[in-house]
């Protein structure tokens, strides 16, 4: 028997979201079952890259938050 193993960084906007950072949410799926923790990070949501769930970018803050990440997963 398998069981499905997904990981997802995302961004999750509060509903009043003017400018600003945005905090990012690590959602967690086993099974079909969901679960969502926040990563107590925030970045700008230009400098994000939905696509792979990482920060865009090659400067020390980048990288810093990205291998932050990895080191969640």
């Amino acid at each position: 028997m398998s069981i499905n193993f997904s990981l997802l960084f995302y961004l999750k906007k509060p509903k009043n979201y003017q400018a600003g950072p945005v905090p990012i949410y690590l959602r967690v799926t086993v099974a079909g079952k969901r679960a969502e923790l926040t990563t107590s990070r925030s970045i700008e949501p230009e400098s994000w890259v939905s696509s792979a769930g990482r920060a865009k970018g090659t400067k020390a803050v980048a990288k810093s938050l990205n291998t932050y990440l990895d080191n969640l997963q």
